[in-house]
């Protein structure tokens, strides 16, 4: 029934947002395993089952493992797992796992996996990402509480053999597995400790302190343990860009992610930036459940009127790809684009055809608020569009701006009606983009939109009889995603960071993730 599929062995991927900022601990050049980082707030939870915003899985990845991790080729290779057989019809998995134990020693079983899995898909349990587990079988009825917990394929066969059964052939499992909540906390830990909870992956947290830093040590337990060059990671939470420039400068920091966007310029000048294409997309994403945005010629509108290159020159300046589809080309291979960047004339059009559709006037137009996340280059982009849809279809738009949390709170509850976010690729793999857009019950379906065509189009693609048969059916579904326009996209991510002479073997993979165990600190000759 089974055949085997043997995977390289990889490096251990920690997972971490290059939107990392500065650190306010001085240097310490006494100890050379001291890496410093920031974050620019406190991370969610601590518990992988639970996370969703980008601090949180930057803590995840480097706290826990599991069966599968990214390599930097953007690949999934085993980790926690020594063995894998794929049945031949490619929907059930058999893993054998390690002889690996917790940061307390005691061992990690396949129970451990089973238990986090089923408790994530419980209909009770709070978790943003419980849609990444939809492709086992029964998964999404135990969600919806059609089915017990019992039904759904997770079996832990014994200690060290887990059997994974899949609705349909997915042929992503591999890279979807590897994200981090999919990494199981410790049997039994229901009264989970955020602080001194048992860890599996390279580090465990020695202290916290809320909105001032966390401090990051080496898990001696950690199964390669010998391949981590770092004592330590000293991470601060600071939401100032211009001071964690200033920090940077001052040796108070190693590697520096956000960077203030009036600053680019000359440090590209200098030669100072690395940069990076990111599976990310910034967007506008329409609450298509009420007017005006239920009206597809008023989205498209909105989103023709956006002059993208000029955000891209003017504001992100890091020669990012202006997007005209839905798909960042690095998960696709190669770039699409449906429409053509800040058609004015058209977008006048459709305006006020969509206006005549639904009855109104321009001067009738509801007064619409633009919510947006509190960051300085945030600012700017939504002070541009705001002006480019003034120009162009003599709408005032009210900015409103807000901490993150509480704008994808707003978005999750569909409480607005014009908003600007961004998505981060969580595995290697068009699916994470396209699975958000399938039914509206998704938490992160923040239009309430869905279309039964594009549904069966993606359930189509699984059973694809090759990869490019695949291509073909998930581009008919971006086309029909970008006909409706429930968001409109608006540049598609280059990460840029600077980091300091003396650190070595700084790796970014191509969703962004940087491979913190394989950098090291030489001070010398600097």
């Amino acid at each position: 029934m089974f055949k085997n599929q043997n995977l390289q062995k990889s490096f251990y991927l920690i997972f971490a947002m290059i939107f990392l900022t500065h650190c306010s601990s001085p240097p310490n050049h006494s100890n050379l395993k001291q890496l410093r980082l920031s974050m620019p707030s406190d991370p969610a939870t601590l518990d992988p089952r639970r996370g969703g915003d980008l601090s949180s899985s930057m803590l995840h990845f480097l706290l826990y493992d599991g069966l599968t991790r990214m390599n930097p080729n953007g690949k999934a290779e085993l980790s926690l797992a020594k063995e894998l057989i794929i049945s031949e019809d490619r929907k059930s998995y058999l893993f054998h796992l390690k002889d690996v134990v917790w940061s307390d020693g005691s061992p990690i079983t396949a129970w451990d996996f089973e238990n986090s899995w089923k408790n994530i898909l419980s209909p009770s349990f709070p978790s943003l990402n419980a849609h990444l587990l939809y492709p086992i079988k029964n998964a999404i009825l135990a969600k919806t509480g059609a089915v017990p917990l019992s039904e759904v394929a997770i079996y832990a066969k014994d200690a060290k053999t887990l059997l994974i059964e899949l609705e349909n052939p997915t042929p992503y499992f591999l890279e979807l597995i590897s994200f981090c909540v999919f990494f199981p906390i410790k049997s039994k830990s229901d009264q989970f400790v955020e602080k001194g909870m048992v860890t599996s992956g390279p580090f465990f947290v020695k202290s916290w302190k809320y909105n001032n830093e966390m401090v990051l040590m080496k898990n001696n337990h950690y199964h390669r343990k010998e391949e981590i060059f770092l004592d330590s990671i000293h991470i601060s939470m600071i939401d100032n860009e211009m001071t964690a420039l200033q920090m940077f400068e001052k040796e108070q920091i190693d590697l520096l992610g956000q960077i203030p966007t009036d600053a680019i310029p000359d440090l590209l000048k200098k030669g100072l930036v690395q940069i990076r294409p990111t599976a990310a997309t910034t967007f506008c994403v329409f609450n298509t459940s009420q007017p005006p945005f239920s009206n597809k010629k008023i989205r498209k509108a909105f989103s023709f009127a956006i002059n993208r290159n000029e955000i891209i020159f003017h504001i992100t300046q890091l020669d990012e790809k202006e997007a005209l589809g839905m798909i960042p080309p690095i998960l696709k291979g190669r770039e699409s684009k449906y429409f053509k960047d800040a058609d004015i004339e058209y977008a006048k059009q459709l305006f006020a055809e969509g206006l005549k559709e639904l009855g109104m006037l321009k001067k009738d137009f509801p007064e619409i608020h633009y919510l947006y996340s509190n960051s300085e280059k945030y600012r700017k982009i939504a002070q541009a569009i705001q002006y480019q849809w003034k120009k162009a279809l003599d709408i005032d738009i009210k900015l409103e701006k807000m901490d993150h949390k509480i704008l994808i709170d707003r978005l999750a509850k569909r409480d607005f009606f014009l908003a600007q976010t961004h998505w981060v690729a969580q595995y290697n793999d068009p699916m994470n983009i396209f699975e958000r857009f399938k039914y509206k019950t998704n938490v992160k379906n923040y239009p309430h939109w869905e279309n039964q065509t594009y549904i069966d189009l993606l359930n189509r693609s699984f059973f694809a009889a090759d990869k490019n048969e695949r291509q073909d059916i998930l581009e008919e579904a971006e086309k029909i995603f970008i006909e409706e326009m429930p968001i409109a996209p608006i540049f598609h991510w280059n990460s840029a960071f600077i980091a300091k002479p003396y650190l070595k073997n700084v790796d970014f993979a191509p969703l962004g993730n940087c491979f913190f165990e394989k950098i090291s600190i030489n001070h010398e000759n600097h």
